[in-house]
């Protein structure tokens, strides 16, 4: 496995348990602080990039060095999303 696919799955991963975390944080439903689940999602991409850029020290070349910001950025979004409004529509309580 590639170090960028490493990086990848490591986005995935975060991805998916990011949106768990902010589900399990209370940032759900008709809260007026549901909006800081997007904080959380921001935290949590920038601790990957910091985790890869320096606890990995990934060997790249210097033009390709936006390859660790970029690599896994669309899967982190979408899977953080999926994962905040499945558990959103599934296990929140619903008000009338």
């Amino acid at each position: 496995m590639s170090p960028l696919d490493k990086v990848f799955w490591l986005r995935v991963t975060l991805g998916s348990g990011g949106g768990l975390l902010s589900s399990l944080l209370g940032f759900v439903g008709p809260n007026t602080q549901a909006y800081n689940g997007v904080f959380v999602a921001i935290g949590l991409y920038l601790l990957s990039y910091y985790l890869v850029r320096y606890a990995a020290r990934i060997p790249l070349a210097p033009d390709q060095r936006v390859k660790l910001v970029t690599t896994g950025l669309g899967s982190f979004v979408i899977l953080y999303l999926f994962t905040w409004i499945l558990y959103n529509t599934l296990a929140a309580p619903v008000i009338p």
